[in-house]
């Protein structure tokens, strides 16, 4: 079986800024390798032939050659007689090239640690329900109880919501799929913020959809070569909506991921407006909208600000306790008109068989107590979102990280396009961080990283120790001056350095 070859030109685009001030065959290599972990270059890719990528990207074939045979050593691709160099497997978790040791701290993803009353809510499952595990175990549609209890949060939040609206799916991104495999079709045109969710985007794609973007968060529509400026610019999204005319449009109007930000009130309506007048259905991933910073509030929910009901009827609200409780649990939901529900559970059965009673059960007793679980995310939160902003602040001044209502990571202004470097660098001091093209389009967010605030303070201030060590490296003479400063405060002196090296 011959593998699907790389384009040479794709390859240089999920590349982004990968040049360095070191050996470039082994930063080509790195790079590659990243791309291999976080399965932008899927297994069994056949990568360009050298010679095609050596002109692709500029440089020469033997530094190519040797990328590739660096790669075959570290096993991440072997040859195959046809095909060249093809991807064998992505590398196990925790292993990276020219790792300093064998810790890893990863940032990649943003999922808080499991509830602390976890374990609470199990027991209480069992208690309850003892003959549970004399059932088939599994279901569709999700069951009544814990529709209920979905339904009852969304009309207490100011969402009127009865449980035939909704379904219980294996977490948000299992409802996000089945939504555009039910929806879309090939050709179709599609909508997404940019920065966004990396996977919904994926899940767009994976229809044949076409995907347009909406530029939100500081520094869009730039890019690359953005500076700060206003997260939303309501003028720019709705002509944006009006001219694409999408089938479905996939939003994260509350505690957006990546950037944090809000969706203005005022441009809710508008937009929902805009793009239901063109027969659009609209997501709202509400995963992370009721994870707040500060003090515990109130979040209306997105389709609440729609101002008919045919255009409420097109906003489908996805949710889930992945990021309030654990990301073990596995369970999410959709709300939608009941028509739209049995079409998804009709298209469901296609390719899953339900969600698992069990963690159905644990669920239900999650929202009895939902407003407890909430309240101690948010003392969490921003007390650990106040220990990323202050190591950033003291050992990489020349980072900006904005000022967030809420959800669990940062998208910090790098100052330069060094993200793709960062990564590759952070990667050998033992952090996994991704670069900030991978919440875009190839090309851009190249100043920007996504920096989770979700995990331990003492492992926080380990991991900004270390990308201060990459970001030196990664930036090269430009960071000398801010390194110098670092070093003066003694930001890594004596026992924090030999901890990283």
């Amino acid at each position: 079986m011959i593998a699907q070859r790389l384009p040479a030109r794709r390859l240089v685009q999920l590349l982004g800024e990968w040049r360095g001030t070191g050996h470039s065959y082994r930063e080509l290599s790195d790079s590659v390798g990243l791309l291999v972990r976080d399965g932008r270059i899927p297994l069994g890719t056949a990568l360009p032939a050298e010679r095609q990528l050596a002109e692709a990207a500029g440089v020469s074939r033997t530094t190519v050659a040797a990328a590739y045979q660096r790669l075959r050593e570290h096993g991440i691709a072997q040859s195959r007689q046809g095909s060249g160099t093809v991807v064998r497997a992505q590398p196990a978790a925790g292993e990276r090239i020219d790792a300093a040791d064998g810790f890893e701290i990863d940032l990649s993803g943003a999922c808080p640690a499991p509830w602390h009353g976890l374990d609470g809510l199990a027991r209480a499952a069992v208690d309850a329900q003892p003959a549970l595990f004399r059932e088939i175990g599994f279901d569709t549609i999700g069951r009544p109880a814990l529709r209920e209890r979905i339904a009852a949060r969304y009309s207490a939040r100011g969402l009127p919501t009865t449980p035939d609206q909704i379904m219980v799916t294996l977490g948000a991104q299992h409802a996000v799929f089945l939504i555009a495999r039910t929806l879309l079709r090939r050709g179709d045109r599609t909508l997404i913020e940019s920065p966004s969710y990396p996977h919904a985007r994926e899940a767009l794609a994976a229809t044949g959809a076409l995907v347009a973007e909406l530029p939100v968060g500081p520094g869009a529509p730039a890019g690359a070569g953005a500076t700060a400026g206003p997260a939303y610019d309501a003028a720019t999204i709705l002509d944006i909506a009006r001219r694409t005319s999408p089938r479905l449009a996939y939003l994260i109007p509350d505690h957006h991921n990546p950037t944090g930000q809000c969706m203005p009130d005022e441009l809710r309506a508008e937009l929902i407006a805009t793009l239901t007048a063109q027969g659009a259905h609209i997501i709202a991933d509400e995963t992370t909208a009721e994870l707040v910073l500060g003090r515990p509030r109130p979040i209306l929910p997105f389709a609440a600000a729609a101002t008919q009901p045919h255009q409420q009827d097109s906003v489908i609200t996805v949710g889930s306790l992945g990021k309030t409780v654990w990301g073990g649990l596995r369970i999410g939901w959709i709300r939608a008109t009941p028509d739209l529900i049995a079409r998804l559970e009709t298209s469901r059965r296609i390719g899953d068989l339900g969600t698992g009673s069990w963690e159905q059960v644990v669920a239900g007793h999650a929202l009895d107590r939902y407003d407890e679980i909430l309240a101690d995310r948010t003392t969490e939160l921003t007390a650990r979102h106040r220990v990323l902003s202050e190591q950033l602040a003291a050992h990489l001044p020349g980072w900006t990280m904005p000022s967030v209502p809420g959800g669990v990571c940062a998208w910090v202004d790098l100052g330069g396009p060094h993200s793709t470097r960062l990564s590759r660098e952070a990667a050998r001091l033992g952090v996994r961080i991704p670069p900030g093209s991978q919440f875009g389009s190839p090309g851009v967010f190249e100043r920007f990283a996504r920096i989770p605030f979700s995990a331990e303070p003492a492992v926080l201030t380990d991991a900004v120790a270390r990308l201060r060590l990459a970001w030196d490296r990664a930036a090269g003479p430009a960071s000398v001056g801010v390194a110098a400063r670092g070093a003066a405060a003694g930001i890594l002196a004596g026992d924090a350095l030999a901890a990283v090296i």
